[in-house]
């Protein structure tokens, strides 16, 4: 059974390992930009974060990710991301950066000074590179001579872009569509390999705020349908205690797993942390996955406050 995993990537990577995106990080619903290009800047806030991902820990050589993620507003229209993104799975290893160009506008009448829907039209360009450990023309499962082996141990780049639409209703409302790997399907079109539909992701979910509690309870629903990936659904509900200082969630997966989730946010700090249980078989030779994500806020007023006040300390030495 120890030799399931490096197997399968074996057997994925002589036939071309193209999945059109890698695993995706849960912590979507506190970080739309996982999903979404055009929520780069969305809350008028500059973030940086760094998340970690072991998937299926305890069985050796299970997918680990790792990644570095920034965005914020740039004027009162725009925003942008950046991000770098390490993977590695068995005998395969990915490497990728991408940047997220968002245009953001409001819709109808404005309420306490600002429109009651706030839409953001984004997209994604990427440059990812796949590469297998050469360690891996000495297992007994390599075939001397592979095309496929050969030409991925040489390194293989892809390009890759996206486009998404995200938008909210008086803050409470939230939700996205990303149509993902635009290149990789006219290629594939061009060759004529492509399947049908279209490769996207689908995110709404909307805050109700129990006075009584003073709890926030956030339900939401995720979908996602990408060539050569299974397709994924996911239903949660988060709840937030004293002003989401504290939050504990509950994610039920379409593909046969449970997912817990704590996290905390004070004063731009945050913290997420969340546990995947799974159904299946497998769940007997590992011990789940586990997912964390640190990463600092500030927003765009407070940050040019303390600018101009710097500015000011400059100009009066």
């Amino acid at each position: 059974m120890k030799r399931m995993l490096p197997t399968l990537v074996l057997i994925l990577a002589a036939l071309g390992v193209s999945a059109q995106d890698e695993a995706i990080f849960n912590h979507y619903v506190q970080n739309p930009i996982i999903l979404n290009p055009a929520a780069a800047g969305f809350s008028d806030e500059y973030t940086l974060q760094l998340n970690a991902r072991a998937a299926w820990s305890g069985f050796e050589d299970s997918p680990k990710t790792v990644a570095a993620r920034f965005n914020g507003p740039i004027g009162q229209s725009f925003g942008i991301g950046a991000a770098v993104f390490s993977e590695s799975a068995a005998q395969l290893r990915r490497l990728k950066g991408q940047v997220d160009v968002a245009f953001r506008f409001g819709l109808g009448k404005e309420i306490r000074g600002k429109r009651a829907f706030q839409a953001a039209f984004g997209f994604f360009t990427q440059f990812q590179r796949i590469t297998l450990d050469p360690d891996i023309v000495n297992d007994g499962l390599h075939q001397a001579g592979d095309e496929d082996i050969m030409r991925f141990l040489d390194g293989k780049n892809r390009f890759d872009a996206g486009i998404g639409i995200y938008g909210s209703y008086l803050e409470n409302t939230f939700g996205g569509f990303t149509i993902n790997n635009l290149v990789a399907n006219r290629l594939s079109d061009i060759s004529g390999t492509s399947s049908e539909g279209i490769n996207y992701t689908f995110l709404l979910g909307h805050r109700f705020r129990l006075e009584d509690l003073n709890v926030n309870l956030t339900p939401s629903l995720m979908l996602r349908d990408v060539q050569d990936a299974p397709f994924m659904m996911d239903i949660n509900i988060q709840a937030g205690f004293l002003d989401d200082q504290f939050i504990a969630g509950l994610s039920y997966r379409y593909l046969g797993a449970l997912g817990l989730l704590l996290g905390t946010r004070i004063k731009g700090l945050q913290l997420y942390y969340s546990y995947d249980l799974s159904f299946s078989e497998f769940q007997r030779y590992n011990n789940g996955s586990h997912e964390f994500t640190i990463g600092y806020s500030i927003n765009r007023a407070v940050f040019k406050a303390t600018r101009d006040r710097k500015a000011r300390e400059q100009q009066r030495r």
